[in-house]
């Protein structure tokens, strides 16, 4: 019997609830938000940011760079040296910036909107959340980032030093081979003849 009763004083007090709230407009408004914030609360709370990974190792990448300058600029003295009377060749580039890598980025935005009444004026406010962060993908020893793109770095100048750049005919095939190769313009491109002397010997 006790059992029941208490069963219908909260089905009398729930009653007198739900009627206190289709009285009073701003009493229900205020329940709706406090139930649509906990909601949210809720679902973002599912979705914390995890701890984010550093896109590369800043020491290895440079060393990756390097290697890469270093092979770049053996091949062209390689190339370069095979032209008719250059004889032997040294290059050196110089660089604007480094390699850049654009990682792929997964993006969440999230919205909640929140509606105000009085008796005389209604009003509504929405706002929006969105972040972002690198994406990964799962490989043997862990997650590595996913990179969209590499960008080469911007060659500033080159400077070739020939044993045949006396003859202007060398100097010049030598300049073109250069553009073409790195597709820079003739101003950003030296050519000098190589020094004969051997150091007192």
């Amino acid at each position: 019997m006790t059992a029941g009763v208490m069963n219908m004083a909260k089905k009398d007090l729930f009653a007198a609830f739900t009627e206190k709230l289709k009285n009073n407009k701003k009493l229900e408004l205020a329940v709706y938000a406090i139930l649509v914030l906990a909601v949210a609360a809720i679902f973002l709370s599912t979705f914390a940011e995890p701890k984010k990974e550093p896109v590369r190792d800043i020491e290895s990448s440079n060393e990756i760079q390097l290697r890469n300058e270093q092979q770049i600029e053996e091949k062209l003295q390689d190339v370069l040296s095979k032209i008719r009377g250059a004889g032997k060749v040294e290059v050196m580039i110089t660089y604007e910036t480094g390699t850049e890598i654009v990682p792929a980025f997964s993006s969440d935005k999230q919205s909640s909107s929140t509606v105000n009444e009085s008796e005389t004026t209604q009003s509504s406010t929405i706002s929006e959340t969105e972040s972002r962060q690198p994406a990964t993908i799962s490989q043997g020893n862990g997650n590595q980032p996913l990179v969209l793109t590499e960008r080469q770095p911007v060659v500033r100048g080159v400077i070739v030093v020939a044993e045949g750049a006396a003859d202007i005919m060398v100097k010049l095939d030598l300049q073109l081979a250069v553009q073409t190769v790195l597709g820079v313009s003739a101003n950003c491109i030296e050519v000098f003849e190589m020094s004969t002397y051997n150091g007192g010997e």
